[in-house]
């Protein structure tokens, strides 16, 4: 390649670039300026601030709902634009942190606070926290002494992977230092943003007195709602109207199991990118490349240089997935089909260290999750996969022949359910000979048992 071909290229990319007016806005992560379909949401989050006018703000909100439903967007939303000046935020996203100390590191980094070692204790991290709110509320003080201070927790839930870290004494440890601030005048309000509401996780009673019943559940946007969300975008992002028929489409392809506007708006660019790169008009053809590559890379990039055990942890739920067509899956049933697929001359990882895989691959986003209590046994972790089984499986097959035979297997056995429901409804006396011949032959073939045992790995 010489100048000349650099000067090509660069000509051709602007040209593709000359599709987007402003692609920026097509960056899922990007605060917008107008939000659609969350008005209600966004009324009981400001009910809940407003409060402080009076002398009494709720200490704890939490915010939950399944990914990509507008949570992080609104409450940003709503912090960064009440025209209130006597209030004020910090939002952490605890993504980046690891343990519960690191999580509260993270909180003092974004007050402007150097970390501290995990050395130094958890004793002087919440101290540290306490007194930079303070200070920045001094800073702000006015005449009617009135101030809300609103510490939004972003991914709430990776508090809880760390078991050692005590994440129930931290919370009750955030609280008191609410009181503690109280005491002096100054109204603080913790927000936490989850998937799962706070009571669902192992918490102490101490801190369920404490934080109430304060909650704002996101249910997943409408098929209206994201198409709304497309159009508000597309017509600020691209140079000319994009055709309501693919913009329909696109709310269509991620509506129909997600329901997930950030996956929406992605898929948008994507497609965008494609049609540019091809000089064409973005069409339909375009979203379906779009969305077939977004699983694919997406998968190959993060599996592709995996370990070897969290391939099988993936593999594990993409097989039950795809044989049982189930949506959720326990731990335990997981755990015992990453048993079945481990090889024989490699020793299996304990039941806790596969259930902090399954933590990592929902932190890859390519699972999700949900607790649930199990009465006396306690409570519960499912697990649902949010990628075709099949793109998992081709990744992580240990061999050519694995997936295939998985494929075939279930092929052969749907052949013989169909045949039977066929024969039940003809009815045996309408029935050819030949066909019920055909039938037995084929069905006697495809044993339920044996069925049950491939399916469940006891083969």
């Amino acid at each position: 390649m010489d100048r000349l071909d650099l000067t090509r290229i660069s000509a051709e990319v602007e040209k593709g670039n000359l599709l987007f007016a402003n692609k920026s806005l097509l960056d899922s992560l990007i605060l917008p300026s107008k939000i659609v379909g969350r008005e209600k949401k966004a009324k009981e989050l400001v009910r809940f601030l407003l409060g402080y006018k009076q002398g009494l703000v709720v200490p704890f909100v939490s915010i939950f709902g399944r990914s990509g439903s507008g949570k992080s967007t609104v409450v940003k939303f709503v912090c960064e634009n009440l025209d209130d000046e006597d209030i004020s935020h910090a939002f952490i996203n605890l993504r980046k942190g690891k343990t519960v100390f690191s999580c509260a590191n993270l909180i003092l980094a974004e007050l402007g606070e150097p970390s501290l070692k995990s050395a130094q204790g958890m004793n002087l991290a919440i101290e540290k926290i306490s007194d930079a709110i303070e200070l920045l509320l001094k800073r702000k003080k006015n005449k009617s002494n009135k101030q809300l201070f609103i510490l939004v927790l972003d991914e709430f839930d990776v508090l809880f992977y760390d078991k050692r870290g005590k994440p129930s004494d931290f919370i009750y440890k955030l609280l008191v230092m609410e009181e503690k601030l109280r005491e002096k005048g100054y109204l603080i309000c913790i927000m936490s943003i989850s998937n799962n509401v706070i009571a669902d996780y192992e918490i102490d009673d101490r801190i369920k007195s404490r934080i109430g019943t304060s909650e704002v559940f996101f249910e997943p946007y409408t098929r209206q709602d994201v198409l709304a969300i497309l159009k508000d975008r597309a017509a600020k992002a691209f140079s000319q109207p994009i055709d309501s028929i693919v913009l329909q489409y696109c709310a269509d392809q991620s509506s129909d199991e997600h329901r997930d506007a950030r996956r929406a708006i992605d898929l948008l660019r994507v497609a965008a990118e494609i049609a540019a790169r091809r000089g064409e008009k973005i069409s339909k053809k375009h979203e379906d490349a779009a969305l077939e590559k977004m699983q694919k890379d997406r998968v190959r990039i993060m599996l592709s240089s995996a370990p070897y055990h969290l391939k099988l942890a993936a593999a594990a739920i993409a097989r039950i997935s795809y044989l049982t067509e189930e949506t959720w899956h326990s731990t335990s049933t997981l755990y015992n089909q990453y048993h079945h697929i481990t090889a024989k001359e490699t020793n299996p990882l304990t039941y806790r260290r596969i259930s902090e895989l399954l933590t990592e691959l929902e932190n890859m986003g390519l699972v999700i999750s949900h607790t649930s209590s199990k009465g006396r046994q306690g409570y519960g972790t499912q697990y649902k996969l949010v990628v075709p089984p099949e793109v998992i499986g081709n990744v992580c097959s240990a061999s050519d022949d694995w997936w295939n035979t998985i494929v075939e297997r279930k092929k052969k056995h749907d052949r013989g359910v169909e045949s039977q429901s066929m024969f039940t409804t003809r009815g045996s006396k309408n029935s050819p000979a030949h066909f019920t011949n055909q039938f037995d032959s084929l069905f006697n073939s495809i044993k339920d048992e044996d069925w049950k045992k491939f399916v469940v790995g006891s083969e």
